[in-house]
């Protein structure tokens, strides 16, 4: 009997090629194709493009991740939120059809040129906006499970949630007098249901467990908030903007007008 289910369980593993010699390789899976990252407030990016209220020369400073927060998983231990918010924001400003964006991500390359002698550092585009902020919210919200078992048998469902919020500053380089200002935040919801059989043959325990998990992606709600948030900074600033673009933001589940 165990020796029966010991090759149930390993012939999957055969068949799909996970199991390998020493010398050979192992046959890598295709996945989903590559594919252009898209949130449901792309439209908004496009109705501020449309409009065009961003002009004169912008610029992208540090949105850091303040949360503090490590993950140690089985792929290894590392930071639950993406150090790349700043990037994030700077893709933002292109799709929304800044006038002029300048690149004040990693200043390396023009630095390295100007201290070599081969760029005068004159030529360079001056900044007249640009954007900062930070990450500095993630509270992990217990959820509700439920479960029930009968002769061994029977379902369970598991629900978690977590909030993660951002603050972002509009800053007039010139005068460095902040001109607008969002707070967002953002609830991640997860769940897992499952089912479970565990059963006696004869002397021998036999458990069958079979679960599906869901769960909103992080990173990707985190540029949604970065797309909103350049529209309610830019909406405080330029107001005709609201009557144009606001129709977009109601129509998205969960999203409240509270200006």
């Amino acid at each position: 009997m165990n020796t029966t289910l010991i090759k149930v369980v390993l012939a999957p593993l055969f068949i799909s090629g996970c199991i390998a010699t020493s010398g050979e390789n192992v046959t890598l899976i295709k996945g989903p194709p590559v594919e252009t990252v898209q949130t449901p407030y792309d439209r908004l990016v496009s109705c501020i493009a449309a409009a065009h209220p961003m002009r004169g020369v912008w610029a992208v400073g540090d949105i850091v991740d303040a949360t503090g927060k490590f993950s140690a998983e089985y792929a290894g231990t590392g930071k639950y939120i993406t150090q790349g918010a700043g990037d994030m924001m700077q893709t933002t400003l292109l799709q929304a059809k800044a006038e002029t964006i300048v690149n004040r991500r990693d200043p390396r390359p023009l630095l390295a040129e100007i201290n070599l002698g081969i760029r005068n550092p004159k030529n360079l585009m001056v900044m007249d906006y640009y954007i900062t902020g930070s990450i500095n919210t993630l509270d992990f919200i217990p959820g509700a499970a439920a479960e029930v078992t009968v002769a061994g048998i029977g379902p369970r469902y598991r629900q978690n949630r977590a909030v993660v919020g951002l603050d972002l500053h509009l800053t007039e380089a010139g005068t460095s007098r902040v001109l607008a200002a969002t707070q967002i935040s953002k609830q991640i919801y997860a769940d897992e249901a499952g089912f479970g059989i565990g059963r006696f043959f004869g002397d021998t325990l036999v458990n069958l467990d079979i679960s599906g998990q869901n769960r909103e992606p992080l990173q990707l709600s985190l540029r949604a908030m970065l797309q909103f948030g350049l529209y309610e900074m830019l909406a405080q600033l330029n107001p005709e903007l609201r009557p144009q673009c606001q129709p977009i933001v109601e129509a998205i589940e969960g999203v409240e007008d509270n200006s």
